[in-house]
């Protein structure tokens, strides 16, 4: 069992899709599929099972997964280690969900590395669900991760909010329209994040309060592909006002989806009842500061 197949058997976990995967690892299809071969005849059993629908895991390798993590992840923080420039420097774990550092945590990292030079931060940006798990399974001491969170789980801080927008091409009248509400999007075929990342559970459970069931006709691995299928085609993304400020992308518009129940929060997490070391408790702190800064920080949540 070689390291680069675990990596490649995460993401296709991940993915539901060897050929999604496989562009992710810089690898041919033929060549994911021989490596996912090799690893199955090693294993004496069968991992995957595709359908025209996607790939489904095997119980199988639903064992295998948690422990595939795990096993990366420690691989992860020895490589940090010896490759750091002195091992008497202190190599930091976060894990980050997807697009929490570009919203909120990059100039905090920026500072508390130039404030902090002999702790190093090792950035893994993870899903949504695999923050929490890096912190439940104790891979990490603290995680930025997006909610709702599950009750009970974790101690939380958070530090900062953004409306979810309906990603709309210009040209559509609904790109006229200053707010929509969670009513608008009855009907709408929508195109939303899958694979971990708690948006689509989030919005049927607001959308659930409102009567009905979204109408979601394609789901993204990645955010990038949200705006250019709504963009291209006679459909609707959701996504962050901010990502598309950054984006700036000029042929489709972010309207803001004005609701108190369904917005895009960030938390940094830690398991209750455990004591942060001191740096990473210094980078919560650092991370807290800089949240009680902010007009959408935690402040005015």
């Amino acid at each position: 069992m070689e390291i680069k197949q675990l990596k490649y058997f995460v993401e296709i976990c991940r993915c539901k899709s060897f050929s999604q995967a496989a562009a992710i690892c810089y690898i041919s299809s033929q060549g994911m599929s021989m490596s996912m071969m090799r690893l199955e005849e090693e294993l004496g059993c069968h991992l995957f099972i595709r359908s025209p629908r996607g790939v489904a895991l095997t119980p199988q390798a639903e064992f295998l997964l948690p422990r595939a993590k795990k096993i990366l992840s420690i691989v992860e923080e020895c490589d940090a280690y010896f490759r750091s420039e002195s091992a008497d420097e202190t190599v930091i774990t976060i894990p980050f969900s997807h697009g929490t550092v570009e919203e909120f945590a990059g100039d905090v990292i920026a500072s508390f590395s130039a404030e902090h030079p002999t702790y190093k931060l090792q950035i893994k940006e993870l899903s949504d669900l695999d923050c929490d798990d890096a912190v439940l399974n104790q891979e990490a001491e603290m995680a930025l991760t997006v909610g709702p969170l599950p009750e009970g789980r974790f101690v939380s801080k958070l530090l900062f909010s953004s409306n979810y927008a309906l990603i709309v091409n210009k040209d559509h009248p609904l790109a006229q329209r200053e707010s929509i509400t969670i009513d608008d999007l009855r009907g709408l075929p929508l195109v939303v994040m899958q694979g971990g990342v708690r948006t689509y559970p989030h919005l049927r459970a607001v959308c659930a309060k409102h009567g009905f069931e979204p109408q979601v006709d394609a789901f993204a691995v990645n955010p990038l592909l949200i705006f250019y299928i709504a963009n291209e085609a006679n459909h609707f993304g959701v996504s962050t006002v901010h990502l598309h400020r950054r984006l700036g992308l000029p042929t489709v518009r972010a309207i803001p989806i004005v609701d108190d129940d369904f917005t895009w929060d960030v938390y940094a997490i830690r398991l209750k009842n455990t004591t942060l070391s001191p740096p990473v408790k210094l980078f919560w702190q650092a991370l807290a500061d800089k949240a009680g800064d902010l007009p959408g920080g935690s402040k005015n949540k």
